[in-house]
């Protein structure tokens, strides 16, 4: 089990890691996209987590 300083750099690290894609998937104009299939995101759900990636078919569990 990892300390909780240890924990909180791992969630901070992952929040920049898909910030950085969201980054990337707004200037190569795929940001309101699935990364999966092109599928266009639901507006509510990508309202809801600006982060989003995949569509729900192909969301992964978090």
């Amino acid at each position: 089990m990892s300390d909780p300083i240890t924990a909180s750099i791992e969630t901070v690290g992952t929040t920049l890691d898909a910030v950085e894609r969201a980054l990337t998937r707004l200037r190569e104009g795929t940001y309101r996209t699935c990364s999966t299939c092109a599928a266009p995101l639901d507006p509510e759900a990508l309202g809801a987590d600006p982060l989003l990636e995949h569509c729900s078919a192909h969301a992964e569990p978090r």
